[in-house]
């Protein structure tokens, strides 16, 4: 395309303009190289670098100027230092995934991290249910590099390329700049187009390792590490064994690899220095080398035996694992371990944990009797076991803890406060749904605040729809909320046709509470017999008194009084 640009050579730039093709040597960036410096292309590069004029080095085969700097791998550098190659290692910060992640080296970086599984989408675990065998006709089963599942693939057209065998069809990016693609038995590959880029005032036109197309980055990017400001590129050290660089305001830090001394010298550590110094010395007998001092090994006589701490051992002492021929200790956490990464027991307080030993075993898993983290029932938030009714607590915002089990409706006979389910009280049929108190009652029974009786309490009775209702004031027992629905009274009272009043009235007697008739003869009594009476009911008979009851008199009514009695003027026959 027009203003496309790409690399004819490794040192050829090429611009399409307007329908012609116009090819120059590849745009170096500027050098401003010291007095003690000068400019050197290493062989099979573009572009001149600063070196120093001091002795060369030689590694691997290939020979390097003083001050020249190189990557033997990508993760890992070196620079010539007056005829000594100094060589540092990537330092990768420990890294601990999530349950639904894994731990990947992605090709060309040098440190691993967590990317989502395959079978992971959105948040959902889609689980391995077993393979699908399909019998399609010129077709094989083959899994792919990035993916969950087998996928089938045409058994024809198949092609070899570096030792791979790849499918029709099958896409792969060979480098940085090229992809290839597989077909019917042929490799194509192409390379990718960079567009022609102009960077604005500030910026710079850098290819960085590991990309296709240059890019423009500030020439002014910078770094913050501990509190400090680093600029673009600058180097700096962290102690004798550590170098460290700003490059696109990430900063990478190096491990200086030491050479290792050999054979029959003692390895003397010097304060202040990186590497130490060897020098020649009689080891103990199971040492190939030493460190320190005679006794402490670096590296056993008998390749059999593993280092641990200075000492030849058989086999590695609990706390350590075994990395090629050295016992390294685990870390602090794991009483036993796999590797660096991974423990095999757990100091004591804490669980295992995807290798990991932790203090809480923390949502979605629970601590089991073999002091590990074991993952709970799986509409558990959190859980005590395994069960579907070990739960403590729900997933789902909306569901309700319900005897150790999540449910989405706590049921008759149960209410709900903050999300757990607790009983009723016994004797309810239903209760609120919020609290213990009774809404209604089994048959039987009457409901008074908020409990089922058998029967109301004295001064209540139980209404049409089985709920205790207070009697009227006047009643110490009813039938309903009137005052002339008493059943009995209060003590200061009597009963007279279900109404409570003060007094019986005329032909009454009161009698444990209740207003009862007097004898047809009596206007007043005291009790139901003719011989009761307190007054006479017709004017014109007497009263003939037969017992005195609290200095009242009560007797039978005649018509005169008898014999040896006389008539007093109350109408009452005295003797």
């Amino acid at each position: 395309q027009h203003d496309s640009e790409w690399l004819s050579s490794k040192c050829t730039t090429c611009v399409c303009s307007h329908g012609r093709v116009k090819c120059g040597p590849r745009q170096c960036p500027l050098l401003s190289c010291t007095r003690e410096d000068t400019k050197y292309t290493p062989a099979g590069e573009c572009c001149p670098k600063c070196v120093k004029t001091g002795v060369a080095c030689s590694f691997e085969g290939k020979e390097y100027q003083d001050g020249e700097e190189w990557n033997p791998t990508s993760c890992m550098k070196c620079h010539c230092n007056n005829g000594d190659a100094e060589c540092y290692i990537a330092e990768c910060q420990p890294v601990i995934c999530k349950k639904e992640e894994n731990l990947i080296i992605y090709p060309g970086q040098c440190c691993p991290q967590c990317v989502p599984n395959s079978c992971f989408v959105s948040g959902t675990e889609y689980k391995f249910k077993g393979l699908v065998h399909l019998d399609l006709q010129g077709q094989v089963k083959v899994s792919l590099m990035g993916k969950c599942c087998e996928v089938c693939v045409s058994s024809k057209g198949s092609c070899l390329y570096e030792g791979l065998n790849r499918y029709h069809g099958e896409m792969w990016n060979s480098t940085a700049c090229e992809f290839c693609i597989c077909e019917r038995g042929q490799v194509l590959c192409h390379k990718a187009e960079c567009a022609k880029v102009e960077c604005a005032w500030g910026e710079e036109l850098i290819h960085l390792p590991g990309k296709c197309c240059p890019e423009c980055l500030s020439a002014s990017s910078f770094c913050v590490y501990k509190g400090m400001d680093k600029e673009n590129f600058e180097k700096f050290h962290e102690g004798p064994c550590r170098e460290c660089e700003c490059r696109d305001s990430q900063v990478m830090c190096y491990q200086k690899i030491c050479p290792v001394c050999p054979v029959g010298s003692l390895t003397v550590s010097t304060e202040g220095e990186c590497c130490p110094h060897c020098k020649p010395v009689k080891c103990h007998s199971d040492c190939l080398t030493c460190s320190q001092n005679p006794e402490h090994c670096e590296i056993c006589m008998d390749e059999q035996m593993k280092l641990q701490n200075g000492d030849c051992v058989q086999t590695c002492d609990s706390g350590f694992y075994e990395s090629g021929r050295i016992c390294k200790a685990c870390k602090e956490t794991c009483a036993t371990c796999l590797n660096e990464f991974e423990c095999e027991s757990c100091e004591e307080g804490l669980w295992m944990k995807y290798g990991k030993c932790v203090p809480d075993c923390g949502e979605g898993f629970y601590a089991d009797y073999r002091g590990y983290c074991s993952p709970c029932y799986e509409s558990c938030l959190s859980c005590s076991g395994p069960s579907e009714k070990d739960c403590l607590s729900c997933v789902h915002p909306l569901h309700y803890l319900k005897g150790g089990s999540c449910v989405t409706d706590c049921g008759p006979k149960f209410y709900s406060i903050l999300g757990i389910c607790f009983a009723c009280d016994v004797s309810c049929l239903t209760c609120y749904p919020d609290g213990p108190k009774c809404l209604s009652c089994p048959l039987g029974k009457a409901l008074h605040q908020g409990n089922c009786v058998f029967q109301c309490p004295p001064g209540s009775y139980q209404n049409s729809v089985g709920r205790c209702v207070d009697c009227h004031s006047s009643c110490s027992a009813c039938t309903g909320p009137s005052a002339a629905e008493c059943t009995s009274c209060i003590a200061s009272l009597v009963l007279l046709h279900s109404q409570c009043l003060q007094f019986c009235g005329e032909g009454l007697f009161s009698q444990h509470g209740l207003c009862k008739s007097c004898h047809q003869s009596c206007r007043s009594c005291v009790g139901p017999e003719y011989s009761d009476c307190t007054q006479c009911k017709k004017t014109a008979e007497v009263l003939h008194p037969s017992k005195e009851q609290n200095g009242k008199f009560h007797g039978i009514c005649l018509p005169k009084c008898k014999d040896h009695f006389y008539l007093d003027t109350d109408n009452l026959c005295k003797g």
